[in-house]
């Protein structure tokens, strides 16, 4: 459902030198703390961040999950005439919200955003489960102070500084097998979690740092059988002994199931599919001899029907974390409830390649599993395993060879050479190493990705390993291989705020411009032009669609707002059409959002549940470029000219210049200045390096904007509207008679 609300009111024109895109101050949300909520229930909580003024409203990516705010309200017992030398306390930097559920939202992982004075901000993950909830109670810093909590229940905390430690007690009774999960980094926290768990006695009787159980280790889980009837006690600290606001967290203990992986990860669109689900605690599942760290799994056998409607069978619909590298794949959650409640999610990964399983022994060129093309083969790579496969192929054709397994969420870190049929290595195949995002969105990964081509006739050998065999493996190192011969072309979309090393949200002003930019998935060569558009948009505001052109992986739609375009958010799509086989195709995007601000190195990064855009009033300028559309033969220059409207506060001058991803390959834009008193300024463009095709690009005004009572000035750069280039090929020479 597509939602737009005008909640704010006339904004003021503050601004803040926030990030290398500079621009006027915009929300950032650090913490939403209790950080979940029990389905049909209620519960307050406190929003912790930056540019927080005038708290209007908290949008969640699930309509059933509600806010109102709670106003500050001063103590009571104030004096009515304090002495001149105390001042009264100041109101909290904080803003409270009053947030339902209702009893019908599902558990997972929603998205919750500030809206206040300055626009909508960044995503923080909003957990809704079927548990009970409880909050950590200070001071719990030792054993004797632990605070009481129930079972089967989740307990929200928050590790705060001073090498702060929580301690916890709940009952436990002989028999039970007690899971004890944290969860922190996977729910954007800072909190590098380390657990222990001890017997009333004092005994520790388990600990968990940087467990191997998943791809994401840093968040502790502890599984263990209850001794005897009795009081238990968890000891939760961050591992660096840092904190803070944002280093908060859930712990749930209890009975409750948890799903480990599955067999197979993934199905046709359409099919009713026949999964093997292995965890802890599953309803009705049964014992098995496959273990983690020593702990044994149960199996249960479940049917899955696969959604059959292409426009589902292109999404990843999931209500968990999903990194930038995982931002490509498409499928649906699976969980399992008992009668504590339900489980952890898991990706079933949607695939129309023909399924098979991996069957050993295969661990030999002799005993090499052999396979029909096309295929998906499911497996595992347990502790000095290899796997092994042969296909046969035709000099000079090309093969995709696909291995998912990071992406699915597990720890493995999948290696494959190529061999001939003697033995001898063809190729090693590497990691995947195209990275659309650079720091902001860092896709490249641990998983495979290959095109292969065929040097002769004869048979060829997959051989398949965990990097770190010799010391690391198990049943949940699962991994799906596939092998296409002449694989469809695909692509996938992802929409980013602008920001490149900061957290950021898309916020656009009355009468000026915002770059959404478009970062694309190109899969199995995929090397078409795709044209992009925004759908949805909020009252007043428009987007001309955008053309990227052939094999570029980056793009940016540029929204504009009329300068009486309504004040309010709104959840917008952005879609992109290409053509697949000479069929036009559409993919919607997926939002791509910083979680913590980095400088040199990548960012902390997930996909969004939704894309969301709020109109603030005024730009303090707008440039505009002209003409917008242009055709040129390659080589020839072409003339650009850049128009400023500068509002009535903004006297100074604007640097036009134009970089990175706003630019087709190749292309150069000159720097110029418009200077006070001047309105424009025109750039001669060369075209002798850029590709043949079309292409859309912009250009930025950069400038120091007076702001606040003391006019001091503040750094704003807004992009100009989107021109297009068709830059067409050099007319042949004649042939001589």
């Amino acid at each position: 459902m597509i939602r737009f609300s005008a909640t704010l009111s006339i904004l003021s024109v503050s601004l803040l030198l926030f990030s290398a895109h500079a621009e006027l101050a915009v929300p950032r949300l650090n913490s939403v703390y209790p950080p979940g909520i029990s389905a049909g229930s209620d519960v307050d909580v406190e929003v912790a961040g930056q540019n927080i003024e005038e708290p209007k409203a908290l949008f969640f990516s699930h309509p059933g999950i509600t806010a109102v705010f709670v106003p500050y309200e001063p103590p009571k017992d104030l004096p009515k005439d304090p002495p001149k030398d105390k001042k009264p306390p100041e109101p909290p930097k904080t803003a409270k919200f009053k947030v339902s559920s209702a009893k019908d939202v599902p558990p997972g992982d929603y998205d919750v955003r500030f809206i206040g004075k300055f626009g909508i901000s960044n995503p923080r993950v909003f957990v809704v489960s079927d548990f009970a909830e409880a909050l950590e109670a200070e001071p719990n810093n030792e054993k004797e102070k632990a605070t009481k909590v129930p079972f089967n229940a989740t307990i929200n905390g928050r590790i705060g500084g001073g090498e702060d430690v929580d301690w916890f007690q709940f009952s436990a009774k002989s028999g039970q097998r007690v899971l004890i999960e944290c969860r922190a980094w996977r729910i954007d926290s800072r909190l590098d979690g380390f657990m222990w768990l001890y017997g009333s006695d004092g005994k520790q009787l388990a600990m968990s740092q940087d467990e191997d159980i998943r791809d994401e280790k840093r968040d502790p889980f502890i599984d263990f059988d209850v001794p005897a009837d009795g009081e238990y006690f968890i000891k939760l600290t961050d591992f660096t002994y840092n904190g803070s606001p944002d280093h908060f967290y859930r712990v749930s203990i209890g009975t409750m199931p948890y799903l480990d992986f599955m067999l197979p990860p993934g199905g046709a669109p359409g099919a009713v599919v026949n999964v093997a689900l292995y965890g802890r605690n599953l309803p009705g599942g049964e014992a098995t001899d496959q273990k983690i760290n020593g702990r044994p799994l149960q199996k249960l056998m479940k049917q899955i029907q696969l959604p059959s409607e292409p426009e589902l069978s292109t999404e990843l619909r999931f209500n968990g974390l999903v990194r930038p590298w995982s931002a490509v794949l498409d499928g649906m959650e699976v969980r399992v409830k008992n009668d504590a409640g339900s489980s952890n999610a898991k990706l079933l990964r949607f695939s129309s390649l023909p399924p098979v399983f991996e069957t050993e022994p295969n661990n030999e060129i002799a005993k090499a599993q052999r396979l029909e093309i096309p295929c998906l083969v499911s497996g595992q790579l347990t502790r000095e395993d290899m796997d092994l496969f042969i296909f046969t192929a035709k000099k000079d054709e090309k093969f995709v060879i696909n291995v998912t397994s990071n992406r699915l969420g597990a720890p493995a870190d999948p290696d494959v050479e190529i061999l001939k049929a003697n033995g001898d290595v063809v190729i090693n195949a590497q990691d995947i190493g195209d990275n659309i995002g650079q720091l902001r969105f860092t896709s490249n990964g641990r998983d495979v990705n290959h095109l292969f081509t065929a040097p002769a006739n004869g048979d060829f050998i997959v051989r398949l390993e965990h990097l770190f065999r010799q010391a690391q493996g198990g049943p949940h190192y699962i991994y799906q291989l596939e092998i296409q011969r002449d694989a469809e072309p695909d692509f996938r979309v992802i929409c980013s705020p602008p920001d490149e090393i900061r957290i950021d949200s898309h916020v656009l002003y009355q009468g000026g411009r915002e770059r959404l930019d478009i970062l694309i998935f190109r899969m199995s060569g995929h090397n078409e032009s795709i044209t992009v558009e925004a759908r949805n948009l909020p009252p007043g505001v428009s987007a001309d669609p955008i053309v990227i052109g052939k094999d570029v992986k980056w793009g940016t739609l540029v929204v504009t707002a009329a300068p009486d375009a309504a004040i309010g958010h709104s959840e917008i799509q952005v879609v992109a059409t290409s053509e697949i086989k000479g069929k036009k195709s559409s993919r919607k995007a997926r939002g791509g959002v910083i979680v913590w601000d980095t400088v040199n190195t990548p960012a902390l990064a997930r996909m969004t549940r939704n894309i969301m855009l709020a109109v603030r009033e005024k730009a303090p300028f707008a440039i505009t470029a002209s003409p917008a559309e242009i055709s040129v033969v390659k080589g020839q220059t072409f003339d650009l000219t850049v128009t400023l409207k500068r509002s009535d506060e903004m006297p100074n001058a604007v640097q036009i210049n134009g970089a990175g991803y706003q630019l087709p390959p190749n292309m150069s834009i000159p720097v110029k200045s418009i200077d006070p008193g001047q309105t424009e300024a025109k750039l001669t463009i060369a075209t002798e390096k850029l590709p043949e095709g079309t292409y859309s690009f912009m250009v930025n005004g950069d400038g120091q904007v007076p702001v606040g009572k003391e006019k001091k000035n503040m750094r704003c750069v807004y992009p100009s509207n989107t021109v297009k280039l068709i830059v067409q090929p050099k007319p042949q020479p004649e042939a001589k008679k």
